[in-house]
This record gives C-alpha cells, sequence and structure tokens, in this order.
C-alpha cells in the first residue's frame, strides 16, 4: 500500500510538472465526455419520464379516425365495450390541446370527474398548495407547477381565454406535483363540463374511450374484437406502445452516439500524438529513476496512475457539465433532436433517471481507451537504456 501511494504521490507531483500537456488532455477528454454524457442523460430521463407516465395510461386506447386524422368517439359505445370479458373499466376521456394565440404555444387541457376518476390520477399527481375543483362548480382547473409558473399565476388568479366568439374564464384553485414532468409542464385539469367548453365537445362525444382489463396480455384479442365491430377506429396498446417508444428513445440515442465516435476517435488521436512526444527533460526524469533503482513496472504503474488520475478527472469534469447542460439548462441544442420538432411550453425540465452502472459504462468507453493509448509509449520509454537516456538519445 505504501508502494503504490508513493507511485500515486509521484505521479500527480509528474502531471502538475507538465501543466500544459495535463491540461490540454483534460478539456479534450472533458468535451468527449460531456457530448457521449449529455446524450445518454437525456435519453434515459425521456425514458424514464415515459415509463412513469406509461402506470396511469389505460390498457386499450379507442380513438376513431377521420379522413386518417383523430376525431370524436361516441360515449355510447363504452356500454358494451364494458360487457365484453376481461374488461374491467371503460371510461370515455374527454381532453384535448388548446391554443393560446398570445403565447403561440399549445396548453393540454384534461377533464376529470373528480369524484370517479381521482382516485386513479391521485397515485401520480400530489395537489398542493390549494385544493381540487369542487364536482359540479366550473370555472375552476388545476393545473401542473411549471404551467402555473411560466403564466405566473398564484391561487385565486383567474385567466380569461379566447373560445370561438367568446371568452371562457378558469379560476386557479390548485397546484399539483408529479415526479413525471411531462405532466406538470402543460397539463390544466378542469371539471369535464369545462373541458367541453374549451375544446368545443359536445355531450355525448369524447377524444377517445380508455380501456382497463384485467389481464393486460389479452388487449390484442379485446382490440381484434372492438375493431370488428367498430371499423374504421384505431386501437393503441400500452404494451406496445412502450416497445415502440424504447425502441425510438434507443434508436434517437444510438444514432447521436454514432455521430459522436469520430469525435472520440479525434481524440484518442490526440492523446497519442502529444504521450508519444516524450521530450528531453522527461527521458532524463526516466533515465533518472531507472538509475536509482526504479523497475520497468514502477515506471508503468507511475505512469498508469497518471493516466488514470488524468481520465477520472477530466472525464468527470466532462460528466458534471453534462449534468447541468441538460437537467438545469434544458438540454439546449439536444433537446430539438431527441425530441422531435414539437415543442412543451414552458420548456420541459426531466428527471435525472441514469443509474451507476451507465456513469461506469460511460467512463470504462471513454477512459479506457485513453488510459491503454497512453501505455504503449510509456512502455517504449521505460524500456530504453538509462545510460541513453541520460545522454539525450532519442
Amino acid at each position: 500500500m505504501r508502494r503504490q501511494l508513493a507511485l500515486l504521490g509521484f505521479a500527480v507531483g509528474s502531471a502538475l510538472r507538465r501543466t500544459g500537456r495535463t491540461l490540454s488532455l483534460a478539456a479534450a477528454l472533458a468535451l468527449v465526455t460531456f457530448a457521449f454524457a449529455s446524450v445518454l442523460f437525456f435519453t434515459e430521463a425521456l425514458r424514464g419520464e415515459f415509463r412513469q407516465g406509461l402506470a396511469a395510461l389505460p390498457d386499450l386506447t379507442v380513438q376513431r379516425l377521420v379522413a386518417g386524422r383523430p376525431s370524436l368517439v361516441e360515449e355510447s359505445d363504452a356500454a358494451w365495450i364494458a360487457e365484453m370479458p376481461g374488461v374491467t373499466a371503460v371510461r370515455p376521456r374527454v381532453w384535448g390541446y388548446f391554443f393560446v394565440p398570445a403565447l403561440a404555444g399549445n396548453f393540454t387541457v384534461v377533464g376529470v370527474d373528480f369524484e370517479r376518476d381521482w382516485e386513479q390520477l391521485g397515485g401520480h399527481l400530489t395537489v398542493g398548495p390549494g385544493r381540487l375543483p369542487e364536482p359540479g362548480r366550473s370555472e375552476e382547473a388545476v393545473m401542473g407547477e411549471a404551467l402555473a409558473r411560466f403564466l405566473g399565476l398564484d391561487l385565486g388568479n383567474a385567466i380569461t381565454v379566447p373560445v370561438g366568439s367568446t371568452f371562457q374564464r378558469l379560476e386557479l384553485v390548485g397546484v399539483f406535483r408529479s415526479d413525471v414532468a411531462l405532466w406538470s409542464a402543460d397539463v390544466i385539469l378542469a371539471n369535464e363540463s369545462d373541458a367541453r367548453v374549451l375544446l368545443q365537445i359536445p355531450e355525448g362525444a369524447a377524444t377517445d374511450l380508455g380501456i382497463w382489463l384485467s389481464t393486460p396480455d389479452e388487449g390484442v384479442v379485446v382490440a381484434r374484437k372492438i375493431a370488428d365491430r367498430l371499423p374504421g377506429v384505431r386501437i393503441v396498446d400500452r404494451q406496445l406502445m412502450s416497445r415502440t417508444y424504447d425502441l425510438t428513445f434507443d434508436t434517437r440515442g444510438g444514432m447521436m452516439g454514432m455521430m459522436l465516435l469520430p469525435a472520440l476517435v479525434a481524440f484518442l488521436v490526440l492523446a497519442w500524438d502529444r504521450l508519444t512526444g516524450v521530450g528531453a527533460g522527461e527521458r532524463r526524469e526516466i533515465g533518472v529513476l531507472k538509475a536509482v533503482g526504479w523497475r520497468t513496472g514502477d515506471l508503468l504503474l507511475a505512469r498508469l496512475w497518471e493516466n488514470t488520475i488524468l481520465a477520472v478527472g477530466g472525464a468527470g469534469v466532462g460528466i458534471v457539465a453534462a449534468y447541468i447542460h441538460v437537467f438545469w439548462a434544458g438540454a439546449p441544442g439536444l433537446a430539438e433532436v431527441l425530441l422531435g420538432w414539437s415543442s412543451l411550453y414552458p420548456a420541459l425540465r426531466v428527471t435525472p433517471a441514469v443509474d451507476g452502472a451507465q456513469l461506469v459504462a460511460l467512463l470504462c468507453l471513454v477512459g479506457a481507451p485513453f488510459v491503454a493509448a497512453s501505455l504503449v509509449p510509456a512502455w517504449r520509454a521505460a524500456t530504453r537504456d538509462p545510460h541513453s537516456l541520460l545522454r539525450g538519445g532519442s
């Protein structure tokens, strides 16, 4: 242990004596790590957001298509679907996107029967400060914490939004929080009657039908029976949607990672070039060490320690910078690629969802090739005759 500590101390001193080379390599390593870590952090955060949000979705969602676009469904269809074997509940859902011209942005308005549906939503949302809208009372709403902050609203404030040729007033009576940032970013919950007015959905119609099953694996069978009776509908299976989104995140994240591979290769070429250029002073240092009894293994261990410290330090700076870039700054330049063309108002602030194994894999991806590349020039210098090194031979 004392020997390793001595070698570690020598490695730290050696890195400090060659400040220019150390800082240039550390900066390049931090930049490459920052790029890979940003992609990893944002991809995993989006995957985590989706998986948490998926838990509150129905097993099947029935949507009607008209001219290839989603249209309204009839609430009356819920009655016979509820009688099908394996179906535990059917809910006609009233929700949609409401465009606010003054903000040039869409918000999601969800109509909720707070007496019937809140037990299901309450496991994912926490209301406070404030309260839920009173059942049957109009012009009350709760909204996500991020959205209320973005609009500058406090409890008791009201907003008036244009609906066709009239206006609809909504008073903010509560603010909700959620571990799923997608919900608190742009969602307004209101009584179903208010949601129908805002979205201009008539009575007897709904945006879609949410179906819960006793056995989710039977979703394909139930979906086929519904499609036979309601031709032209689109039925979204939650399990299939989960696999689709996982594939989407893997594809987009993998494409970004592949685009960054040339940067990693360029860094390794730079590291090889800088580390193979052993100067006269460094050669004399190696010659003196060998002359006083250092073995080749000691020199290799010292260089291994030096480059490991450099790799961990540079990669650590890159990981911290990536964390700030993704979770504090909102991943500018990266969010547009992984999220696609659509945008949320306010900007989405995702929750970290990266485990230790992924960080270790990232360190190995970037740091291990750098450390390995540094051992070859170190071995070439350490196996030289000490007399020729002291005489300044190349």
